[in-house]
């Protein structure tokens, strides 16, 4: 294999490869047998026309694209192999000029694993939030979602909407001396009662039934705070999808026994305040290791391409856009409801990606160093509960999760060397005002 490592800078290696001349030619034949039937010449029927004369009347660069991509990317793997190079992400590749009969040269720049320096391990200085008390506060809030999330849902198919039911509908809004919608929202869910709307809306709807279809207009005052609808006259087009009602249940004895599967309220305000004291910890033990890993990062030495954190940071905005579709949202929705603007949320992203991918290479280090191990007792445990966590069988999970064995027992080395930092770190508790 003719390749060269030119050098390898802040974790990007630089290197060329050559092509031999015939491998290149023969590439170019395949790509010729592709592409002969997309052109015509007078008397050769269609695909049959030679080569030479398709390259002389079309030019001899017609046939290069495809021949460069069934050749360049086995010549790069194996340029990669020989230069034992490890790459961790997308190479930029520039194909040199191109001579009939003449060898092809190859450059190419590709982010590497970073040869990570490991700082200092032990005894490193954190200090932490105070884990807050369990409130009868925290309690009560935390049983008013339980009730919510238990909520009796009475589906009305042809019964009249009455106040308290929950109306879904679609509805296009349209304004005097426009002649486009300023509005429009699908399966929009309005509680009647709730006041939330224009005045005068929720009134049209009280004795709808599902399928009813109406116009609605509203006329706003002129001091109206958005100021295309200030004064003006609106038309809204509503189409009635379901009526509900909801009945939030009562907090009693039945409520506990039926929901939790306990003898009464008392125990289960007992078992809610035991639940939240394990999340408070699960959280304290969180932050410490979110704490003493980035305290590690600034101690070591490494560099980890631009591009790689994009990588990362992109997939991170697909997932969490996927997540937020399955549950009937979107992104938009979300910053509308957070009250913040893309260039933020990528730029958390941007952060998150950074920190993931630097305490990666800190921990394949640290593991290597330490030689964190996990037993088949641990990883089949390991395996199980990833295997529940999205939502498959946790039998045969070894079988049915394939690669996904390899992450999970790298997870499991990278707990006991987290949990290594966090036992050999200087951990201070700071006092903390708690949130009102």
């Amino acid at each position: 294999m003719n390749a060269t490592l030119e050098k390898t800078e802040n974790s990007e290696a630089y290197f060329d490869f050559v092509i031999e001349a015939e491998k290149f030619e023969k590439s170019i034949e395949k790509s010729y047998k592709k592409n002969a039937k997309n052109y015509n010449i007078p008397g050769f029927r269609e695909g049959s026309a030679p080569r030479a004369m398709l390259e002389s009347k079309f030019g001899p660069e017609i046939f290069l694209a495809d021949a460069i991509d069934f050749v360049v990317p086995d010549e790069y793997y194996a340029a990669i192999k020989h230069l034992e190079l490890k790459p961790i992400g997308e190479p930029d590749i520039e194909v040199g000029y191109i001579l009939k009969g003449e060898p092809v040269n190859v450059k190419v720049r590709v982010p590497v694993k970073p040869e990570v320096i490991l700082g200092k391990l032990e005894g490193l200085e954190i200090t932490v939030p105070k884990i807050n008390e369990v409130t009868e506060k925290d309690i009560e809030k935390y049983l008013q979602a339980l009730r919510s999330k238990n909520k009796i849902v009475i589906v009305k198919p042809t019964e009249p909407a009455a106040l308290g039911d929950t109306v879904t509908f679609d509805y296009k809004c349209t304004v005097e001396d426009s002649d486009s919608d300023i509005d429009s929202q699908e399966d929009f869910k309005l509680v009647l009662g709730s006041d939330i709307l224009f005045p005068g809306f929720e009134d049209k709807l009280l004795g709808v039934k599902k399928g009813d279809k109406l116009n609605i207009e509203i006329s706003f005052p002129k001091e109206y705070q958005v100021p295309q609808l200030a004064g003006k006259k609106a038309l809204f087009k509503v189409l009635v999808k379901k009526i509900e009602n909801i009945q939030i249940r009562e907090l009693n004895d039945q409520f506990a026994q039926e929901i939790a599967n306990l003898n009464n309220l008392e125990e289960l305000r007992l078992e809610t305040k035991k639940k939240l004291l394990e999340m408070a910890y699960q959280r304290s033990s969180n932050t410490q290791k979110q704490a003493v890993i980035k305290k590690l990062m600034d101690t070591c030495v490494f560099f980890v391409p631009e591009s790689v954190i994009m990588e990362q940071a992109h997939m991170m905005l697909e997932q969490f856009s996927n997540e937020l579709a399955s549950q009937g949202g979107s992104v938009e929705q979300y910053l509308q409801m957070t009250n913040s603007n893309l260039a933020i949320l990528k730029k958390q992203m941007w952060e998150d990606a950074k920190f993931l991918t630097k305490s990666r290479y800190i921990f394949e280090k640290l593991i290597e160093e330490k030689g964190f191990e996990a037993n088949e007792e641990e990883l089949n445990y390991g395996l199980e509960s990833f295997a529940t966590s999205i939502g498959m069988d946790k039998e045969n999970a070894r079988e049915n999760l394939g690669p996904l064995v390899e992450k999970v027992l790298f997870d499991l080395k990278a707990d006991k060397a987290a949990q290594y930092l966090m036992d050999h770190a200087v951990i201070s508790i700071a006092e903390e005002e708690r949130a009102k």
